[in-house]
């Protein structure tokens, strides 16, 4: 900018000055706005863990009444991503836990499918499946029939900052997010089964009666 500053200003300016100058002001407004754009997704996931008071109440409710509730909000997506979703939720699995992070474990897990199982654009199918496990828990299977992941992305998909779509502005932080409300704050299991081109699954134990935490009111 300097440089061309000052031949415009000596009247000095040829029109490859000016290609070459153009050609940089594009490249630096595209890495800007590269930036700016991770930098606004790296705020929005760290507020999903700071979010006001009301979110980390527990309360009794039914897990598919509020698995539906979310999915209600999520449901838009599928067809302009060619998606189609399968939900079995039975009646009455009472759970006395925390809705709020349940949701966004179910909002988490939707979206990185949407915007990782399915690369090729051909679409496919997500499923959600509830089940009672016993008296005391149940099982949330989150699947999909998309690209799959290999070993090497399998092992690291719960690290924080792991991505495999940074080309896009992903940050990583969508799984490592999901991993720590299911084993921390709903007091539960989380595995991740997966292999290239035989879709994702994860397969989620949790207690009916969430652990107390410190900061319950």
């Amino acid at each position: 900018m300097r440089r061309f500053r000052r031949r415009g200003a000596r009247g000095k300016l040829k029109r490859s000055t000016l290609s070459d100058f153009i050609e940089v002001v594009e490249s630096a407004s595209s890495l800007l706005v590269g930036n700016l754009k991770r930098a606004a997704d790296l705020v929005q996931s760290f507020k999903q863990v700071a979010v006001d008071r009301s979110y980390f109440d527990r309360s009794a409710f039914d897990l598919g009444e509020v698995t539906e509730q979310v999915l209600s909000n999520l449901r838009p997506a599928l067809p302009k991503n060619n998606l189609a979703l399968a939900v079995d939720c039975p009646p009455d699995l009472a759970m006395n836990s925390y809705p709020g992070p349940y949701g966004q474990v179910v909002t988490n897990l939707f979206v990185n499918a949407v915007a990782h199982a399915f690369p090729d654009g051909k679409g496919g199918t997500i499923t959600i499946r509830l089940r009672a496990s016993g008296a005391g828990e149940v099982e949330i299977l989150f699947a999909d029939d998309g690209c799959g992941m290999d070993r090497d992305v399998l092992r690291q998909a719960f690290d924080p900052f792991f991505t495999t779509r940074r080309d896009i502005g992903r940050i990583g932080l969508g799984l490592h997010i999901v991993h720590n409300i299911v084993t921390n704050r709903l007091g539960g299991e989380i595995h991740l089964d997966s292999a290239p081109g035989m879709g994702t699954s994860v397969r989620i134990t949790l207690p009916r009666v969430a652990p107390q935490r410190g900061t319950d009111g």
